[in-house]
């Protein structure tokens, strides 16, 4: 079936035996988070999960919905997340073939209108002891350039306050921050809408360092396989997913900020937090009986790491663009959010390696990465263990070893060409007669 929302991933995923309802009573502070760390760490990363029944609140808790390789697939309706691959190629030819979003004008995430909105009524989660409130993990925040009026969906993390106002932290270089940046300049307050429980591949889009010409809706369109219905919002101008679970509205005012206290990150160890602008809740818009999507942010695997491998799959033309050597990528979930990650090239030219590693440190979405290493090309998809294994035989401590002035590590573990001071050496393989001798007698040797 079609995935046009939220609702639509659950039934599918319900029809598949990937969903596990949650009928007893559960808390959303710490126990919620609690249970879905536990099934994120179990095999095959558990089940996605549906609480139904949440202390203190009317509205049922969606977490783990993306927490597998099979269960983004189903999310984006492709077998393999390998195929994302090809879509982003087939999309950087054509970039005129991503749906333009369709307006409408009745919507379901405008179906009850809150006007005086009690957030603590919402179930978002408090995931760690240690923070310093409840947030919002999984939000959509939309906002426009004040001067080109282009729009922008991103991912970024929102703190809940007790007084209607939430915190934004916005990531530096990101949209959002420099949307944020051109209000503040000219001293005015600036629109915000945060969505809540959207189409996945929206979700998955807000994550990507997307530039012109695409934009995270339409390129969620491409992936969702038809155009995303957007709304207009009822205090602004700006346009939100009319299929969303809540849209939360409002406005920054410039210059007012607030600390938001530590959260639980993926390191294993708590982000003290900062000083970040703060949104003056306007309104509150939402279906009759909306559903609370979340993830718990935590050391791995963990659900957004599932996310960001078919980022990485849908990112890797990008960076073949900027590379053209480039073959293929794996970014092992452990380092994920580092920007670790094992690149290889097919190289037919000395000192190849250190000038993929200079190209990547210098722009693109790795230029931070903690650890890039370079590997030769391999036949068919390249595999962690097929790349370590690659470097270990390949590198040269520290002849081979590029550090960056903020700590970051590069490696060339490309076999060296004679000119770089290596030899030629004669690769494994099997007698080709032999071979051929085998594959006609297998079944002759008991083997199926």
């Amino acid at each position: 079936m079609a995935i046009r929302d939220l609702r639509d991933f659950l039934a599918v995923l319900d029809a598949a035996g990937e969903l596990h309802r949650v009928d007893a009573e559960v808390d959303s502070e710490l126990e919620i988070a609690c249970i879905t760390d536990r099934q994120s760490k179990l095999p095959g990363g558990g089940k996605a999960l549906l609480f139904q029944n949440v202390k203190g609140s009317p509205y049922p808790v969606a977490t783990n919905l993306f927490g597998s390789p099979s269960r983004m697939a189903l999310a984006l309706q492709v077998e393999h997340l390998s195929v994302l691959t090809g879509k982003m190629e087939q999309l950087l030819a054509a970039p005129d073939i991503a749906p333009v979003p369709t307006l409408v004008r009745q919507a379901r995430c405008q179906e009850v209108v809150e006007r005086l909105p009690d957030l603590g009524r919402y179930p978002f989660l408090k995931s760690w002891p240690g923070d310093g409130g409840r947030f919002i993990t999984l939000p959509l925040v939309f906002t426009r350039d004040p001067e080109t009026g282009a729009n922008n969906c991103g991912m970024y993390r929102v703190r809940l306050f007790d007084d209607g106002c939430v915190g934004i932290r916005w990531k530096p270089g990101s949209g959002g921050f420099a949307h944020h940046e051109k209000y503040s300049a000219s001293g005015s307050p600036m629109p915000v809408a945060i969505a809540v429980g959207a189409a996945p591949a929206l979700t998955l889009a807000a994550m990507l360092p997307l530039s012109e010409p695409l934009d995270e809706v339409s390129f969620a369109g491409y992936l969702h396989g038809a155009p995303i219905g957007m709304v207009r919002c009822l205090e602004s101008d700006l346009l939100v997913p009319a299929q969303a679970e809540l849209v939360i509205e409002g406005v920054v005012e410039p210059g007012t900020t607030r600390r938001e206290g530590a959260f639980g990150n993926y390191t294993g160890s708590y982000d003290p937090g900062e000083e970040v602008p703060l949104l003056r809740v306007t309104c509150v818009t939402r279906r009759k009986d909306p559903i609370c999507q979340a993830t718990v942010v935590g050391p791995p695997p963990m659900e957004d790491c599932y996310l960001a491998k078919s980022a990485e799959r849908l990112l890797l033309p990008l960076l073949r663009r900027q590379c053209p050597e480039i073959a293929d990528l794996v970014m092992p979930v452990e380092g994920i959010f580092h920007g670790c990650a094992i690149i290889s090239i097919d190289k037919k030219e000395p000192l190849q390696g250190r000038r993929v590693l200079e190209l990547l440190r210098g722009e693109g979405w790795l230029k931070r990465g903690k650890l890039l290493v370079v590997v030769d090309r391999t036949e068919g998809e390249l595999t962690l263990a097929q790349g370590f294994w690659q470097a270990l035989n390949a590198v040269r401590f520290p002849a081979d070893l590029v550090v960056t002035p903020d700590g970051c590590l590069g490696v060339d573990a490309t076999v060296k060409l004679p000119e770089e001071g290596g030899e030629r050496k004669q690769l494994l393989q099997q007698d080709v007669s032999v071979c051929a001798q085998v594959e006609r007698r297998w079944r002759e040797y008991g083997f199926l």
